[in-house]
């Protein structure tokens, strides 16, 4: 396999050679993500650090997957900006197609923790709760830009009554569909890349976390995200107007913006895909 013959390539070199190497390509890659207005400054420098402890710790099988989260999340996003930018939807973008460091930290820090925890231990517990954590990620980006795509108007997880395109908790059928394909997508790619006993049953714990975590994504942002009306009497995610005033909380808790959201659906991915695993393990 090709990812093997470069983990026998790049981790064979004399140390501190394979540090080298990956620190110049990672920084290659954060400044051609910075150049193609994928990351702002903030978000290149956050994920050269992911990319960085990702491919060190999980070698190449864990950071293709990582990658590949990355590069498809932003064809699909491309495929659909034109219906994002067509639609009210736009109302609810709250830092435009750059993603900042935050942005990633959401949907990237449990990735890095878990590579660590890999790195240490070996488990595949750890392999799995990565594993979920991209799926994750995935699976709910996949599910909202393709939703996007959708001619249905997206309804309410928690009502089913029809809200704006783009509003966090709102659900189409072909986004739910997408969602679900990302994440077994991600548990195909565990199968292949860590062959471990019983690897079909263990993707089981990933391709059910990751498409969990996305559902429960959802639900956070159709219950406890803060919503706003700003002085137009619009609905919007965002705290404050670009002109600075201060637009009106009518649902949720006002700290809990998309980015919180995005990071405690993927905490909550990673800790059932442990749970799912400690019972598989028993079995």
């Amino acid at each position: 396999m090709i990812v093997s013959k470069l983990d026998d390539i790049l981790f064979t070199l004399k140390w501190p050679l394979p540090i080298a190497v990956i620190v110049f390509f990672m920084a290659l890659f954060a400044f051609v993500a910075f150049k193609r207005n994928h990351l702002s400054v903030s978000g290149s420098l956050a994920a050269f650090v992911s990319g960085v402890v990702i491919l060190y710790c999980m070698r190449f099988e864990g950071f293709f997957i990582f990658f590949w989260f990355y590069v498809s999340s932003n064809v699909i996003g491309k495929i659909s900006r034109k219906r994002r930018k067509a639609d009210a939807e736009k109302n609810f973008e709250k830092k435009g197609s750059r993603r900042d460091w935050v942005q990633v930290f959401a949907n990237g820090f449990m990735a890095v923790l878990c590579s660590l925890l890999y790195f240490n231990t070996g488990s595949v517990t750890a392999v799995l709760m990565f594993c979920a954590s991209v799926a994750e990620a995935a699976s709910d980006t996949w599910a909202g830009e393709i939703g996007r795509l959708s001619k249905s108007v997206p309804v309410s997880i928690r009502t089913f009554r029809q809200v704006p395109r783009g509003m966090s908790g709102g659900i189409t059928a072909l986004g739910i569909a997408g969602g679900f394909v990302a994440s077994l997508v991600i548990a195909f790619f565990f199968v292949i890349f860590f062959p471990v006993k019983r690897a079909f049953l263990y993707a089981v714990p990933v391709l059910v976390s990751g498409f969990a975590g996305c559902l429960a994504d959802s639900w956070l942002g159709a219950t406890c995200q803060a919503l706003y009306v700003n002085s137009k009497g619009e609905l919007t995610e965002r705290e404050n107007d670009d002109d600075g005033t201060e637009n009106r909380l009518i649902r949720g808790i006002r700290w809990l913006n998309n980015d919180i959201v995005n990071l405690v659906s993927n905490v909550f991915a990673c800790v059932l895909s442990a749970g799912l695993s400690a019972v598989i393990g028993r079995c």
